[in-house]
């Protein structure tokens, strides 16, 4: 991808959409522009977009517990040197990539595993860094190299892996065995992206490279993920699409958790820390948490404990066919590329931040408190990493529509919410 402009569980019935449903239409569009762009990985790439049904379980972006994943070999190793040794990942899988020009919002398809560019391997070619190895058997296809390619934009695929910002040093339709050299990084980069497809349903479509039993080994992760913030806002002043609505910034009222009522949005900002660095700790001003794989929210009521809604909105196995603002909320920031973070000032935060929306999954959604009693709630959002460290914050809430009280104590509340936004 080029340097330039990388911004790119269970029903409740409490829970209504407010904003129309996201157009499947413009969400299947969107993909296969998308795929137009991203799996021209050989003539055997996927051309069409994902199956609108092939979300599971009402999770966007899930794929069934023990999905098989099928491989020519039984090789696991990295695509860079040491083979057999974890390296940095900075950007991962449904990354936000941004809004393009047409509106829409794209999906990072692959993980970024970073490379020093700052110490190339000996003998590396001119304009190029260090080696890059195949992680499957197979034949190189979408063979895109120098010299009608820029560095940036050269890369091959070989079996069920797409290798971007890679020179390739291996011909169009020559086999390659897992483990050997297939190409050079390009200098400047300061990255490797790794793609993978597989087949489900019929379709072929774009997963998490580093899902569990995955080729890419060993990968370690201990940290858990952190929600730091829960905030909570008003219903929007009017309706479209969640994706054209959040593109305006609508015009959502923040609320205080003491005084909720209406159609309510929660907004999560979740993070989650990377147990290895690499070269990158060297340079603290890059490292950066990544969203994590999974994330859900429950409310129960104080007294009884008695849970009103529990789902989970958001799971990073495959490419979803809702657009990101659904998942996404304002506030987003994405992670500044190293080419990008090194142009910048030295105090600039290179680092980006993650704010969900847990109720929403296929379009826009509110918890509607009207459906629910006046009184107190706990609200839990809880995030899961890719290996199953979990994190969680928990909010109290009052919700109050139906008490004489409430309309004066929410005016309270409302006035005391736009004070501090000023």
């Amino acid at each position: 991808m080029p340097l330039a402009k990388r911004l790119k569980a269970e029903y409740s019935p409490t829970v209504q959409p407010v904003v129309a449903r996201v157009p499947r239409l413009v969400a299947a569009i969107a993909l296969l522009a998308l795929f137009a762009f991203a799996a021209g990985c050989s003539a055997q790439s996927p051309r069409t977009p994902v199956d609108p049904t092939a979300d599971v379980d009402g999770v966007p972006g899930a794929l069934p517990v023990r999905f098989h994943f099928s491989y020519r070999d039984s090789y696991r190793g990295w695509p860079l040197w040491p083979l057999h040794r974890q390296h940095p990942i900075r950007s991962s899988f449904l990354d936000p990539r941004g809004i393009d020009e047409r509106g829409w919002g794209n999906y990072h398809f692959g993980v970024d595993i970073s490379v020093d560019d700052q110490h190339p391997v000996p003998g590396a070619p001119r304009g190029f860094s260090h080696r890059v190895f195949a992680i499957e058997s197979g034949e190189a296809s979408d063979v895109q190299g120098a010299p009608q390619y820029h560095c940036s934009e050269r890369r091959l695929l070989v079996g069920h892996f797409a290798y971007w910002h890679v020179s390739p040093t291996v011909a169009l339709g020559e086999h390659v065995q897992a483990g050997t050299q297939i190409g050079w990084s390009c200098l400047g980069e300061w990255h490797v992206h790794v793609s993978e497809w597989t087949l489900f349903r019929g379709h072929r479509v774009w997963v998490n490279p580093l899902h569990a039993g995955g080729k890419i080994a060993p990968y370690r992760d201990t940290a858990r993920p952190i929600v730091s913030r829960l905030s909570f806002f008003s219903a929007p002043t009017h309706g479209g699409p969640a994706e054209a609505a959040v593109d305006t910034r609508q015009r959502l009222r923040r609320l205080t958790p003491s005084w909720l009522y209406g159609p309510v949005e929660l907004r999560a900002m979740i993070g989650d820390p990377q147990s290895f660095w690499g070269f990158i700790r060297r340079h603290p001003r890059w490292m950066t948490l990544v969203h994590p794989d999974r994330v859900a929210v429950v409310i129960r009521t104080e007294e009884t404990h008695t849970t009103v809604l529990r789902r989970v909105s958001f799971q990073s196995d495959q490419l979803p066919s809702t657009p990101y603002l659904v998942h996404y909320a304002p506030g987003t920031v994405e992670t500044k590329p190293i080419p990008e973070c090194l142009a910048s000032p030295p105090r600039t935060r290179c680092a980006g931040r993650y704010w969900f929306r847990p109720f929403s999954r296929f379009q826009q959604e509110f918890w509607d408190t009207r459906n629910v009693a006046d009184g107190t709630y706990d609200v839990t959002v809880r995030a899961w990493d890719l290996k199953g460290n979990e994190g969680s914050a928990t909010t109290r809430v009052v919700v109050a529509n139906r008490s004489p009280a409430s309309e004066a104590a929410r005016k309270d509340g409302d006035s005391a919410a736009a004070s501090r936004l000023r």
